[in-house]
């Protein structure tokens, strides 16, 4: 149930991304959360912050779950997990929601590539010990 409790977490995640971009092009009903409408710069900030969630989430999501369902610790799991939910949440309001904001945007993409690559190696590690 980890991966779960993470795919719902980064699923809310990407509904606020995704309402944001709607906002963004103009949706009078989201325009509570479109604070610039009209400004290309801040949409297409926007638009990658959710495009770039939905690049990466799906295939960390498959890692944990393959993880947890090989028996991989609950620690382990939160550890990547959680790590990898703050990466995206930091680089989702930097690039959608801030002109510019290079700490937030570079130490999102870190907690993003490295528990992204660590459970990888862990995951591959216990399939090679199969």
């Amino acid at each position: 149930m980890i991966t779960a409790l993470y795919a719902s977490l980064l699923a809310i995640l990407l509904f606020i991304l995704s309402i944001r971009v709607i906002g963004l092009r103009g949706n009078p009903a989201f325009a509570f959360i479109a604070k610039g409408k009209g400004d290309d710069e801040l949409l297409q900030r926007a638009i990658r912050a959710h495009g770039n969630l939905t690049e990466y989430l799906p295939t960390m999501l498959l890692v944990l779950f393959f993880l947890e369902s090989s028996g991989a610790g609950d620690t382990k799991l939160h550890v990547l997990a959680g790590a990898f939910l703050l990466g995206r949440v930091m680089h989702g309001i930097c690039m959608g929601f801030m002109r510019s904001n290079m700490p937030l945007r570079v130490g999102g993409t870190a907690l993003t590539l490295l528990p992204l690559a660590a459970a990888a190696v862990s995951l591959l590690m216990q399939v090679l010990q199969q």
